[in-house]
């Protein structure tokens, strides 16, 4: 782990990363007390579920399509000012409430978020995928992940009992600003490459690189039915400590530390075992979080209960980041950022009906059966894992030198990586960015809006000409 800690542009991105992660969940916490303590109604939350995540998964993708071939040195700093900003308008708005003027912000904080989310993700595999350290990067990055989810609830909370809610929206607003002056501070951010491409076409050709690759489109459809399944549990927990196990709110509170403790837990499992085959932590994680579903549904005691779910959050620790960094090493660098978007996007719109499925199970049913159903659904999503994932690359993390997914240029030791500052003067640093850039490598399209791998004739739009190609809310990051 010492050696990504030396990369200068990695801390600077895993401060942000962190930061970042510690507002959301103060942010969060904050808006939605704020909302339900101001309308008393379940529909305002759910408005403030559409408005803040549902609506921005839709549209983060055209606005990263947009800014992805932008130098990420003002862009980054200033999406996370311009999120400080609307916080800081937030905090206002908690003083003179209006519902509608809060969605609205909240909407359009959701897109910056997402954006400023996806586009640092990317730039922090270009990063740490030179040097052969992307899976130590997402480790350290998932352990940070995990003690902000396990310690930012408990922070937005005591922020709000001890200064009310505008105090804790303005802290969140100095946050973001933070969070920009260390990423305008940065150097060695890396440089992508210009597109002349538009953000709709863009989407539009990225949505068919996945479609086209059979295990990019395998890993995303696994995660939206494991995120489905994952997420059922969400809103039944406090129903299930209440009056199936008649523990009370202090239950309910062993049940989310348990399961918090597990995510740490998991992300320390990760970082030790991240060599290993990302189908093979992909199945552990999914069948940790099945076991501990069962177990809870079946539980007599809450003690058992309690061990249930920390076995599920071991699973939710490790299951997310292997999924993530397996599309991460199956993606082309050129489409790193887009791809990033869509799996942010996925975890952002199917927990609501995971969340929803959940409620309806239980009021159906019964607690425990929606734990019973999250689990089956979990370890069937194991076993489908397993299988569909069979021809996932088995390699460990990509070593520094190796070319991107699918190319099959020989990638010469002093050629710089895609979206990398080029050297100056040949020398030491010139080796170590490996890779040709994205328009350099035959078969490729720097524009990105050339879906055939047939075509001869430049595309419509203006494009640049294809050649025919050389024969990857709720507790889940």
């Amino acid at each position: 782990m010492n050696r990504v800690l030396k990369i200068g542009a990695y801390r600077r991105l895993l401060g942000a990363y962190t930061l970042n992660e510690l507002a959301f969940q103060v942010g969060s916490l904050a808006l939605a007390l704020l909302v339900y303590r101001r309308t008393g109604s379940a529909l305002g939350a759910a408005a403030f579920f559409l408005a803040s995540q549902f609506v921005p998964a839709l549209v983060s993708p055209l606005a990263v399509a947009r800014l992805e071939h932008r130098p990420p040195l003002p862009v980054l700093p200033a999406l996370y000012w311009f999120e400080a900003l609307v916080f800081f308008a937030l905090a206002w708005v908690a003083m003179h409430f209006s519902l509608p003027l809060v969605l609205a912000l909240a909407l359009v904080d959701g897109v910056a978020a997402l954006t400023a989310r996806s586009l640092a993700r990317a730039a922090t595999v270009t990063v740490t995928s030179s040097v052969g350290l992307l899976r130590e990067g997402n480790a350290v990055a998932n352990g940070a992940f995990s003690v902000c989810f396990m310690l930012g609830p408990a922070i937005g909370g005591a922020v709000v009992a001890a200064g009310g809610t505008s105090a804790a929206l303005i802290a969140d607003g100095c946050l973001f600003g933070a969070i920009g002056l260390t990423l305008a501070t940065a150097t060695g951010l890396p440089e992508p490459a210009p597109s002349r491409a538009s953000a709709k076409g863009r989407v539009r050709a990225a949505l068919e690189y996945a479609r086209d690759r059979v295990v990019i489109r395998r890993l995303l459809l696994l995660q939206v039915f494991g995120v489905l399944f994952f997420t059922i549990s969400v809103p039944v927990e406090v129903v299930f400590a209440e009056h199936s196990l008649h523990a009370g709110s202090e239950g309910y509170g062993g049940l989310l530390s348990a399961w918090g403790a597990g995510a740490v837990a998991g992300a320390a499992i990760y970082a030790r075992w991240r060599g290993l085959p990302s189908r093979s932590l992909i199945v552990i994680g999914a069948a940790s979080l099945g076991i501990g579903f069962v177990v809870m549904a079946v539980a007599p005691t809450l003690a058992v209960a309690i061990v249930g779910a920390a076995f599920a959050g071991v699973g939710n620790g490790v299951e997310a980041v292997a999924a993530r960094t397996a599309l991460q090493e199956e993606t082309e660098e050129r489409w790193m950022a887009l791809m990033m978007s869509l799996n942010e996007s996925l975890f952002q719109m199917v927990p609501g009906v995971g969340i929803l499925l959940g409620g309806a199970i239980t009021a159906l049913g019964s607690p425990r059966t929606a734990l019973g159903v999250a689990g089956i659904g979990s370890l069937v999503i194991t076993a489908t894992a397993w299988f569909a994932l069979a021809s996932l690359s088995t390699a460990t993390p990509l070593a520094a030198g190796a070319g991107p997914r699918g190319s099959e240029d020989p990638v010469p030791p002093d050629t710089p990586l895609a979206g990398q500052p080029v050297p100056t003067d040949p020398g030491p640093a010139a080796s170590a960015n490996p890779g040709p850039p994205a328009s350099a490598r035959p078969g490729s399209d720097p524009d990105g809006v050339c879906s055939d791998p047939n075509a001869a004739a430049p595309p419509a739009n203006g494009g640049a000409h294809c050649e025919p190609p050389a024969a990857p809310v709720g507790r889940h990051q």
